[in-house]
């Protein structure tokens, strides 16, 4: 059974997009089990139909344990729960710290989920999803 968690949107009037981030768990897609997507969804505007950008690190969902005790770490605290409790626990910590964030330049929340990946010894593949629509 898979876990999705919205840690954050907002919705950007300037330029009518809806910027998240989401953190999906899901034990049966193993090497991608563990999901951080940054997005940004610009809705259609006159002259403009809309476009989609998805900014995903994905990890090994056996990797929870280990990356936990690293998100805890550098937090400096522990969280109470089950292992994806605590997981999770530390996405929305990141978030109110700033660390994460709508105020972070495009990509950089991407950037810094695979940095803390790389730092805590997990394996960790970036890709790029972009949609256009072309109505």
């Amino acid at each position: 059974m898979d876990r999705r968690e919205l840690l954050l949107e907002v919705r950007r009037t300037r330029n009518d997009c809806v910027f998240g981030l989401r953190l999906t768990l899901d034990a049966q897609r193993g090497e991608r089990g563990i999901a951080f997507a940054e997005s940004y969804d610009y809705l259609p505007l006159p002259g403009d139909p809309g476009r989609e950008y998805i900014y995903s690190v994905y990890a090994p969902y056996d990797a929870l344990g280990p990356l936990t005790a690293y998100f805890e770490q550098l937090l400096g605290q522990t969280f109470d729960g089950t292992p994806a409790d605590r997981f999770v626990a530390c996405f929305h910590a990141l978030v109110a710290a700033g660390e994460l964030g709508d105020n972070l330049a495009l990509q950089e929340n991407h950037r810094r989920v695979a940095t803390w990946c790389e730092a805590a010894g997990i394996p960790a593949e970036s890709e790029t999803f972009s949609w256009i629509n072309s109505d």
